[in-house]
């Protein structure tokens, strides 16, 4: 980790938005910055640059944000799942 620390960039959140294609093809970790204050993190999904723990982090955040916003908008789990399904089968059609 100390490694990709050293190799991050920091980036506004325009910047980033222009730029994130070649920051996946480069692997590159980005801290993004709006008016100059950190709102995250860039990690490339990549066994080179993000190892288990980091992924294992990063996921349990993004399913405890998921969480909170079906909580707050009143939306169980099993109503998400069939939304999803009938996107896929609808998506299949095309």
């Amino acid at each position: 980790m100390v490694q990709e620390v050293a190799t991050m960039e920091l980036l506004s959140v325009r910047d980033f938005k222009s730029r994130v294609t070649k920051l996946i093809r480069e692997k590159k970790v980005v801290l993004i910055l709006k008016r100059g204050r950190p709102v995250g993190y860039f990690v490339p999904w990549d066994e080179a640059c993000a190892g288990e723990p980091l992924k294992k982090a990063a996921l349990e955040t993004l399913m405890a944000a998921l969480a909170k916003e079906r909580e707050v908008k009143g939306i169980s789990e099993e109503e998400v799942m069939a939304d999803f399904d009938a996107f896929r089968k609808a998506r299949r059609r095309c």
